[in-house]
C-alpha cells in the first residue's frame, strides 16, 4: 500500500510539472528556500456527478524560515516551527473546470467580484515522520480566507525529498457552507453542488542556489 501511494505521488507530480511549461517563482525574500511550482485542486461532486476545478496561478506571497537557519534547510522546513511564514494566494477568476460551462458557477459561488482572492497563511506544523518509504507526513494548520470569511483548516501533508527539493502533496475536506459559500447550482439546479469538497496542492520547495 505504501509503494503504491509513493506511485501515486510521484506519477501525479511528474505529470503535473511535465505540463507546466515554465516554473512559478516566489517573490525574492531573505530566506534559503523558495517555491518553484504550485498548483491548487478542488474535487467535489454534483448532480451530474465528479467535478474538478483547478489553478497554476498561486502566487507565494511569502516564504520565510525561522533563524537560525540549519545547515539542511530542507530538513529544517519539515520541522515543527521551521517556517516564520508562509503566505499563498490564489485569484478566484483563475479556477478552471474542464467541464463546459461550471466556470462561471464556481466564480460566482465563490464570490469573486467582492472577495478576488483566496488566501492562506501557515499557523504551524506537527513535528514530521517517516515511513519505510521515504515519505514524510506531517500535519500543517492555517487561516484559510474564502469569500471573505477565515477559518482554521488543516492539511494532511505528504512530502519526498529529491536532492535539493522537496516534493509536497497537501489535501484537506471542507464544507463550502463553512464559509458562506451557497454550493453552485447551475442552471435550473442542473449541478446540484454537494458543500463537501476536497482542496489538494502539489508544490516544489527548493534551495535557493543564490
Amino acid at each position: 500500500m505504501r509503494a503504491r501511494t509513493l506511485a501515486i505521488i510521484g506519477c501525479t507530480l511528474t505529470t503535473i510539472l511535465g505540463a507546466s511549461s515554465a516554473a512559478q517563482k516566489a517573490p525574492a525574500v531573505s530566506s534559503p528556500v523558495g517555491v518553484s511550482w504550485v498548483t491548487v485542486t478542488i474535487q467535489g461532486t454534483s448532480k451530474r456527478g465528479p467535478f474538478v476545478a483547478s489553478t497554476k496561478a498561486v502566487r507565494v506571497a511569502r516564504v520565510q524560515l525561522a533563524e537560525p537557519w540549519s545547515p539542511d534547510v530542507l530538513e529544517q522546513v519539515l520541522r515543527q516551527g521551521g517556517f516564520e511564514a508562509f503566505d499563498v494566494i490564489l485569484p478566484v477568476m483563475t479556477l478552471t473546470s474542464p467541464d463546459k460551462g461550471a466556470d462561471e458557477y464556481i466564480h460566482d459561488s465563490l464570490k469573486a467580484d467582492a472577495h478576488p482572492e483566496i488566501r492562506f497563511q501557515l499557523r504551524s506544523t506537527t513535528d514530521a515522520s517517516a515511513d519505510a518509504m521515504g515519505i514524510v507526513r506531517l500535519d500543517v494548520k492555517g487561516m484559510l480566507t474564502v469569500a471573505g470569511v477565515d477559518r482554521e483548516v488543516t492539511f494532511n501533508v505528504q512530502v519526498l525529498r529529491a536532492h535539493r527539493s522537496l516534493f509536497v502533496h497537501g489535501s484537506t475536506d471542507l464544507l463550502m457552507t463553512d464559509f458562506g459559500v451557497i454550493p453552485p447550482m447551475g442552471l435550473l439546479g442542473m449541478l446540484n453542488t454537494d458543500p463537501r469538497i476536497r482542496v489538494r496542492f502539489y508544490l516544489v520547495v527548493t534551495v535557493d542556489d543564490e
